[in-house]
């Protein structure tokens, strides 16, 4: 069986592309009280402030000290009581009440009302605030406090989004943070010292070097979290800390690099290795502004002469699904149907031949119009796997008679260059929301610095599709017009999909309870407990 296949029977089950390596979701004892874990990390959050923090660091950590409206499930479709204890929508659908529960404090002892609802959308549109995610609460018209408990947001429009968009983001205590000017938000003491109504507290933040968590005692929810502690230590170097997971001074440790798991697996029995299908995506993008890369047949020829199952194994170790679609895997308007470009470098070379590139000159290289088919292929220091993929592709293509010359970049340099759109090619990666919306990176409108177009794909049906189904309310009826647009973006390869990477981390086999999804490692660590009984 294809591992495409694989993966979409496993969505099909769980609901999420996820495979356990080592199966431990399953509970084999009654979780007692206590124990820590300590998580390693290769760099120290920014900031723990909900508004402000932007790195996954930083929001691992916030989600376990505030609380969302409502938990996000990992179909990405329905959504579980949390802060508010139930909630309904209006008659039309242009509101959502939401009902929040009367047992909840914050850390100081305050209780959690309406209040704080209203106040933390405030917040979120404000321009002074600036937080990146303003542009989710646009079509929210108002938040009513209808009373102490009760909550009203009112929309502009029905879409499909109106529950998530209204949960995005979690609830800030307003007795604290009003006091603070909103021209300071940023820049507040609240970034180190956060009060939050979540599951754990935060109680010691030493910088760049170590993070510690305790169990909130206020926190509502009986028995949760199970553990005492959460330690985060700080070590900038990826071979210290996979030292540190086998020597047992961290339990944890995510994106572990695939030359280290044959030693773990064999060596090291007290580790498990779990991997499950990440949110990112790794491609290639074409930029279609430049004469190169214009025609349709020549992007889909340039597709052909890559190998994309070979860069998978030999760069992921397998730990990869093949690109098929701008659509990723994990989300529900995926189209299994799709399959990635064949290899197929001789179809290619003819397909280059019947648009006159020809190699003349027995140089070994192809032309057309006394110019060589030559481009430079752009990628970023610090990812020493981009620098290999835009290696390989160049060895790739010059077996087909095209010279590729890579170019290793500063990071800010070189997104900067992509944005401007002054780059022919790049290697590059960007990681999915879990909303089906693709506007900001699809629609002809939404060129940089409008969104993150940058292959400046423009297609008209493909926009419509976009527009129509983004705004369709019924998943089932929005899900052939996904299929559609998917289908198009496929025949016009402006950007050659490579893979989606596994997510892949090791966690002492001593903490059970354990079921990450595509949402996160973490997503139900206060669930997690300490057992020798663990299998």
């Amino acid at each position: 069986m294809e591992i495409s296949k694989r993966v979409l029977a496993s969505v099909l089950l769980v609901g999420v592309a996820i495979s356990v390596i080592a199966a431990c979701g399953k509970r084999q004892a009654e979780p007692r009280p206590g124990g820590t874990v300590v998580i390693g990390l290769l760099s120290d959050p920014e900031t723990l402030n909900p508004l402000v923090a932007t790195s996954i660091e930083s929001k691992d950590i916030i989600d376990l000290l505030f609380l969302k409206l409502v938990d996000e499930q990992s179909d990405f479709l329905n959504f579980d009581p949390s802060l508010a204890e139930r909630w309904e929508f209006s008659e039309d659908s242009l509101s959502i009440t939401f009902f929040v529960r009367q047992d909840l404090l914050w850390e100081d002892g305050e209780p959690v009302d309406a209040e704080d609802v209203r106040f933390t959308w405030e917040l979120q549109i404000d321009t002074l605030v600036a937080w990146t995610g303003r542009s989710l609460k646009d079509r929210i018209e108002d938040v009513e406090v209808v009373d102490e408990h009760t909550v009203r947001f009112h929309f502009a429009n029905r879409y499909p989004y109106q529950l998530m968009d209204a949960n995005d983001g979690v609830i800030l205590p307003k007795h604290i943070v009003e006091k603070i000017p909103r021209e300071k938000f940023r820049t507040s003491e609240f970034g180190r010292q956060p009060v939050g109504n979540g599951p754990f507290k935060l109680t010691r933040w030493v910088s760049d070097q170590h993070i510690e968590l305790e169990r909130n005692p206020l926190y509502y929810e009986e028995g949760r979290p199970v553990l005492d502690r959460v330690v985060y230590r700080v070590v900038p170097d990826m071979t210290t800390l996979i030292t540190q997971l086998k020597t047992g001074e961290i339990d944890c440790l995510e994106s572990i690099p695939v030359d280290a798991l044959t030693d773990i697996r064999e060596s090291y029995p007290d580790i498990k290795i779990y991997s499950y299908l990440s949110r990112a995506q790794t491609f290639i993008a074409w930029n279609l502004d430049d004469p190169l890369f214009a025609e349709r047949e020549i992007r889909r020829a340039l597709a052909m002469s890559i190998n994309t199952t070979e860069i998978i194994q030999t760069l992921w170790g397998g730990m990869a699904e093949p690109g098929d679609s701008p659509m990723h895997p994990i989300l529900w308007a995926h189209d299994p149907s799709m399959k990635p470009i064949d290899f197929d470098p001789e179809e290619a070379r003819q397909i280059f031949e019947k648009h006159g590139w020809i190699d003349s000159d027995g140089d070994g290289f192809i032309e057309k119009n006394g110019s060589r088919f030559d481009f430079e292929m752009t990628t970023n220091q610090g990812v020493q796997l981009r620098a290999d993929i835009a290696t390989m592709c160049q060895e790739y293509l010059r077996r087909v008679g095209i010279k590729v010359n890579p170019r290793i970049m500063e990071f800010n340099t070189f997104i900067q260059g992509v944005l401007d759109g002054e780059f022919q090619s790049c290697v590059l990666g960007w990681e999915v929301g879990t909303r089906v919306d693709l506007t900001r990176y699809w629609k002809s409108t939404s060129k940089p610095p409008s969104g993150y177009n940058i292959s400046g794909f423009n297609h008209p049906e493909a926009d419509s599709l976009i527009d129509r189904a983004k705004n369709t309310l019924d998943p089932s009826e929005a899900r052939p017009l996904w299929y559609r647009w998917q289908q198009i973006v496929y025949d016009e390869q402006p950007i050659l999909f490579l893979a989606v990477p596994y997510k892949v981390v090791g966690l002492k086999k001593r903490f059970c309870g354990v079921e990450p999804n595509a949402i996160g490692f973490f997503v139900n660590l206060p669930e997690w407990y300490v057992s020798d009984d663990c299998r």
